[in-house]
């Protein structure tokens, strides 16, 4: 039967009426179930960053107090807010009243971490390094969604996925951040484009890419390059592996899709149960050791060992730090950073490492047809004899001071150094820990709380963070 011209006009509308139905139906269930109706934020306004104190307070009050998760901890922003872990959502206070002032949160999905790089507050627009505050939630088993939103309104600026591993932790160092999972490490540029995947790879493009065996339980980042501690099955001391912060640097790169594989820089053998990063520029890195007496080992970029100075750390600190937690987690060595010093903390201890400009000697490899094992390049003159050694300007690092019996991280306000010690705060010289001298002590009520202490610094505020409680202090 041969249908007329206005009935088939009549059964197209029809059925594109259906299709266009199934499409909206379709749309309103991806909608309903999507990271985006799941997705909530509320930003705040511009507010200028508050002014840094020039001088240590003489004495300090609590003026506010806010929960957060213990597990993620808070972050102090120098751009004048505080971000706390509240269910599933990183909500920033205000770091001078302790209003809110902006919320970020995920609705169903689980908050992995929230971090931040910054040392100043320049702006979160300019380029050079990753600005703002980095929100991290789980999805299907793994941290993999990130968000990285401006400190100052809360507003979105980038975003991207990435396999990162259950119980991992941020890490921010140089131009880049990254996840430090207990066999996986991403780095990422300020945009969040990844740079390098090193470790485990969940689906590598080819057989025999993975780097197994082995478990992170700390890492530094430069803008060249980046330290890894690794404890693996056929090793008994602690590995500190050097990799390139992208892999166009590295000689061997290949030229096929499996892009992350390549040569680490060097492998060093610690010859220590233990091992944590300390410092680290483009020529040097800093560990500290446990074996055979605790001490600051540096090692050059080709994983020559070039100084070691021993420091009264307790062994056993370091040997604890350098473990995953209970449940596979990892835990990076806590530092601060102030200018060309950071300060880390192992145990109860603060150990201050500073970078400095000096001249070194080197003497250039010879090469084969210096040896004889190659016949010269015709029309090149082979030299006489060895090479002669050169002087070159590298980055180094320096072992400054270590204090005892503090109870976690320090603040830092101009050239003095705020310790976070049982009853109060401690002022000692940023330059030299004040050798041999008994700080005077900043008292401060912490309502017999006895735990970890984190401090830091935003404007003429004192941010403490205690376990499940962040108070401001003024």
């Amino acid at each position: 039967m041969t249908l007329s011209p206005a009935r088939r006009r009549r059964i197209d509308r029809i059925v594109a009426g259906v299709i266009a139905l199934a499409v909206l139906a379709l749309a309103a269930v991806v909608y309903l179930t999507s990271d985006v109706r799941a997705t909530t934020d509320a930003t705040g306004p511009a507010v200028p960053a508050p002014s840094a104190a020039d001088s240590v307070p003489t004495s300090l009050t609590e003026k506010w107090s806010v929960a957060t998760d213990p597990a993620i901890g808070a972050v102090a922003s120098p751009y004048g807010v505080v971000v706390t872990a509240q269910g599933t959502a990183a909500v920033a206070v205000d770091a001078l009243t302790g209003e809110r002032r902006w919320s970020y949160d995920r609705g169903t999905e689980q908050l992995c971490a929230i971090g931040s790089g910054d040392t100043d507050a320049p702006g979160v627009t300019v380029r050079g390094k990753v600005r703002g505050v980095l929100v991290v939630s789980g999805k299907n088993g793994y941290c993999s969604q990130m968000m990285l939103l401006d400190p100052v309104t809360g507003e979105r600026h980038y975003y991207r996925t990435s396999p990162n591993q259950a119980g991992g932790t941020l890490a921010f160092g140089g131009p880049y951040a990254g996840w430090l999972g207990a066999g996986l490490v991403e780095l990422w540029r300020d945009d969040l484009v990844r740079t390098i995947q090193y470790g485990d790879e969940p689906a590598p493009p080819k057989p025999h890419a993975t780097h197994t065996g082995c478990s992170f339980t700390d890492m530094i980042i430069d803008d060249q390059q980046f330290a890894t501690v690794e404890h693996c099955a056929d090793a008994g001391t602690a590995q500190v592996v050097l990799n390139w912060t992208t892999p166009d640097s590295a000689p061997n790169k290949p030229d096929d899709q499996d892009v992350f594989k390549h040569d680490p820089r060097a492998t060093i053998d610690t010859g220590s149960s233990a091992a944590r990063l300390l410092g680290i520029t483009s020529d040097r890195v800093a560990v500290l050791v446990a074996d055979p007496v605790p001490a600051v080992v540096l090692f050059d970029t080709s994983g020559n060992e070039v100084g070691r100075t021993p420091v009264d750390v307790p062994a056993q600190s370091i040997v604890d730090a350098d473990r995953l937690t209970d449940t596979g987690g990892t835990r990076p060595t806590p530092a601060v950073r102030d200018g060309l010093t950071r300060f880390s903390v192992v145990g109860d201890t603060l150990i201050a490492i500073t970078e400095e400009s000096a001249s070194v000697q080197t003497t250039p490899t010879p090469s084969l047809a210096q040896l004889g094992t190659e016949p010269p390049t015709p029309g090149v003159l082979a030299s006489d004899g060895p090479a002669e050694p050169v002087t070159e300007r590298i980055q180094d690092l320096s072992v400054g001071w270590t204090r005892q019996g503090l109870l976690g991280l320090p603040a830092v306000i101009g050239d003095q150094v705020l310790l976070p010690v049982p009853g109060g705060l401690a002022a000692v010289a940023a330059g030299n820990g004040n050798p041999g001298i008994v700080p005077d002590v900043i008292p401060v009520d912490r309502a017999g709380y006895d735990g970890r202490v984190d401090a830091a610094a935003v404007g003429s505020m004192i941010i403490e963070t205690r376990g499940d409680l962040v108070v401001g202090l003024g």
